[in-house]
Parts: structure tokens; C-alpha cells; sequence
């Protein structure tokens, strides 16, 4: 979001606002005890607390009215765990799941806090829609959430190519093919998948199959030649830009050596990553996905 702007317009209630006038993006910072100042607008909300001192949050939204959304379903003893409420309006409201969904999933993928979400259907089917409204609005808002909680929860940390990285130490360390959101279903194979591959990859505008090279705890992945890749997008006001300049570093790698294509926008040649997050970051060109959601088992 660039520079921010802090407004008080309530005790226990902040507005925070981009001094870019072309950027209308704002983010309302509320106290639990103060929430009916949540606008009365479209948008995202995020709720967070720290239930036994471990942090928590649930990522909602309204498409007409968030204070009404926060009343009905927040404001009752079974939900009083959230100390903190982040309201952001959003202007046109047939974004709003969609955002959700991606903003969702960023938080499942980092695991770096506990994520509430009623509804797991509806997130899998308005994640990674190929809409280019979508992507900016959902960097936009998580870059000011990010910002005003100080914490980064929507990130992976994962090693690069041959480097080591250490896993947090409150948290158990994620299993190496553990199957999230659409890919958690596996689903039969067709005509078109080649034999040699056990996984397809599940996202929006982009066709691939791949292998573990062997069983666990062997993390290494196999992405086969044919599989499509995109380009890392790189925004220096972005949160995010160091990780998809690397990314995009890592991309440019693997153009010189004759493994990607940028004629086709495809694999040239089988290539093996060090594991399946760093094979789903190179082909989505995003460095905030992780592989669990994004390589689906195929039946044999």
C-alpha cells in the first residue's frame, strides 16, 4: 500500500488509508467491544485474537453489509475469542468471494496461525478464478493486513534450491505430501495425462502433471515436460516483491538452461525441484503458494 495514513475516528476504532490519492484502499482497525463502527459496506473482514496465547483468525465477507455479517454471526459467547476486528470495504461486492477464497488459502498455505473457515466448499470454488481484478485486490488487502498486524501470516517459508530452512519452533513441521483444499480429492485420470505422471496441477489457466521421485520423506517432485508455467508478476511496493523477484530470478534460471519455454510458456524438459512448493511457485509465478494445494493425486 505504500505510505499509510492513521486516522482515529472512534476510541477503539482507527482508519487506515493510503496517502496515494488514486489509491482508495482503506483498512478499519476495531475493538472487539466497538464493532458496531464496522462500516456498513461490502467487504472483507478479518477477525483475530489469541485464544491460549496462540493466534487465531477467521476471514470473512459481506457482499452488502459487514456490520450486519459481524452482528449475526460474531457477536455471541461461541465466537468471543477475537480481540480485534479489520474491516475492509470493498466497492464492487462481486469480488468479495473471490478475495476471500484467496486471502483463505494464503492463510492455510503459510500455517503460521490457526484459520477458522465455515465453508471449505465455497472457498475451493472461488480460488483461483482467472480474473484480473482479482489478483491486485487480494495483494492490496493482504499487504495492509499484513502491515497493520505485524505478522506475517499469509507467507510460506520455504528453502530454496539448496538451501536448509529451519520450521518454526511452537510448530510441527508440515508433512511432505499433505493434501489440501481441491487437491485433497484425487480424481480419475483421463486420456490426456500422460502415464508417467501421479499428480496434475490444480489452477486457474495453467495445465501440468507431475511425480514424487520416490517415497516419503524424499520430498523431491517431477514436474514433466508439457507442463505450463506463468510468469512471476513483480510489484516493488508489494509485501511480497523480494520473494517473487527471486521467483522471477529462479524462473530466468531455468529459461537460460532450456528447461522453460517462453515461446510456449511451457516445460521444455522434465525438471526436478527440491520439492513440490518450489515446483508450484516456479509454474503459477506465485511465491506465496505452497504445493498441498496445488498438485491433485490421480487414480490409477
Amino acid at each position: 500500500m505504500g505510505d499509510l495514513l492513521i486516522s482515529r475516528v472512534a476510541p477503539g476504532v482507527a482508519r487506515v488509508s493510503s496517502v496515494d490519492p488514486f489509491d482508495t484502499l482503506e483498512i478499519h482497525r476495531i475493538d472487539r467491544a466497538h464493532w458496531q463502527q464496522t462500516p456498513e459496506r461490502p467487504g472483507i473482514y478479518l477477525l483475530y485474537g489469541t485464544p491460549q496465547n496462540s493466534p487465531r483468525v477467521y476471514i470473512g465477507m459481506s457482499t452488502s453489509n459487514m456490520r450486519s455479517r459481524i452482528r449475526s454471526h460474531h457477536v455471541n459467547a461461541s465466537r468471543n475469542w477475537f480481540g480485534v476486528l479489520f474491516a475492509v470495504p470493498v466497492d464492487n461486492p462481486l469480488l468479495c468471494r473471490a478475495i476471500e477464497a484467496e486471502l483463505i488459502g494464503a492463510v492455510r498455505e503459510a500455517n503460521a496461525v490457526d484459520v477458522i473457515a465455515d465453508n471449505t466448499a465455497e472457498e475451493r470454488r472461488h480460488r483461483n478464478l482467472d480474473d484480473v481484478h482479482v489478483d491486485p485486490a487480494v495483494e492490496k488487502v493482504r499487504d495492509g493486513l499484513q502491515l497493520l498486524l505485524g505478522q506475517d501470516i499469509f507467507l510460506t517459508e520455504v528453502a530454496e534450491e539448496g538451501q536448509l530452512a529451519d520450521p518454526p519452533l511452537d510448530r510441527m513441521t508440515p508433512l511432505a505430501r499433505e493434501y489440501r483444499g481441491q487437491a485433497a480429492t484425487p480424481r480419475p485420470r483421463t486420456e490426456e495425462d500422460p502415464r508417467p505422471a501421479t499428480h496434475s496441477y490444480v489452477g486457474a489457466g495453467v495445465v501440468g502433471w507431475g511425480r514424487f521421485e520416490a517415497d516419503e520423506p524424499d520430498t523431491r517432485f517431477h514436474v514433466l515436460q508439457g507442463t505450463g508455467w506463468r510468469r512471476a508478476t513483480l510489484n516493488p511496493e508489494a509485501t511480497t516483491y523480494n520473494n517473487q523477484l527471486r521467483l522471477s530470478e529462479a524462473q530466468d534460471t531455468l529459461v537460460e538452461a532450456g528447461v522453460l519455454d517462453e515461446g510456449s510458456m511451457t516445460f521444455a524438459s522434465d525438471h526436478v525441484f527440491e520439492n513440490w512448493t518450489l515446483a508450484t511457485r516456479t509454474v503459477s509465478g506465485k511465491s506465496s503458494y505452497s504445493g498441498g494445494y496445488h498438485w491433485q493425486p490421480l487414480e490409477d
